[in-house]
């Protein structure tokens, strides 16, 4: 006799279309998960990494929304006047820095980060359905551009 096949436990998906990000504008990600466990354990990782460089990362706010509305802000209005800093950047909650207080002090690529609020905000929901990100460049005079997305679960 064959016992039932476990649900799938780690999803992967990558969003690599580039649009523009300028002031008052929004761009998102959206993608749909299935085949998850209907909770996510004490122990899921999520993960996300962007690829968004932007002239003034200071402009830019990211936020992730799960499929049950319960949303985070991944960073929000951080990174000073440097350049790209979030480009390429592994934001988890394991990571040693976290973008609230990090001290940024040049321009490239800073990784990895924690996110503003912790992606374990997500344990114990239902993963399964659209999760989107957000980008959001507040202010003017500058402009970027979202390259890739890519949101990893685990648990």
């Amino acid at each position: 006799m064959i016992g039932p096949i476990p649900h799938q436990t780690t999803a992967s998906y990558t969003d690599d279309v580039p649009a523009t990000l300028t002031y008052g504008t929004s761009v998102y990600s959206t993608n749909t998960f299935s085949g998850l466990r209907n909770s996510l354990s004490n122990y899921a990782v999520i993960t996300l990494q962007i690829w968004m460089p932007h002239t003034y990362s200071g402009d830019c706010v990211v936020t992730l929304k799960g499929p049950t509305s319960t949303s985070i802000s991944i960073t929000n209005r951080k990174g000073g006047s440097y350049d790209n800093v979030f480009d390429g950047t592994l934001f988890t909650d394991s990571a040693a820095n976290s973008v609230k207080t990090y001290s940024f002090s040049s321009n490239g690529v800073v990784s990895p980060l924690q996110p503003e609020d912790p992606f374990s905000t997500f344990r114990g929901k239902n993963p399964n359905g659209e999760w989107r990100t957000d980008f959001y460049d507040k202010a003017s005079g500058d402009s970027g551009k979202v390259n890739k997305v890519i949101l990893t679960i685990q648990g």
